[in-house]
């Protein structure tokens, strides 16, 4: 409702606070709003699962033997004494 008021005051100031049309704008953002809840509720608007990438950026340019070196590296980092 409150979001409904709002967007009827937005359309009221667009068409430049015309006296006498509150109705046609409220029925305005009413539309807008059902418009707005019948595609976020479709199930074609849902978001598609995110595949795989073909390749793994976050590797680098060496791709999996540089990606395995960081690793050797870290594990011998957090196990070098303080």
């Amino acid at each position: 409702m409150e979001w409904i008021s709002k967007r009827a005051y937005s359309l009221w100031e667009e068409a430049g606070h015309p006296h006498g049309h509150d109705v046609e704008h409220w029925a305005q953002a009413v539309l807008e709003r059902e418009e707005f809840e019948r595609v976020a509720l479709s199930p074609d608007a849902r978001p598609v699962r995110a595949k795989k990438p073909l390749i793994d950026i976050a590797a680098g340019p060496g791709g999996k033997a540089a990606a395995g070196a960081r690793a050797k590296a870290s594990k011998a980092a957090e196990s070098k004494p303080i």
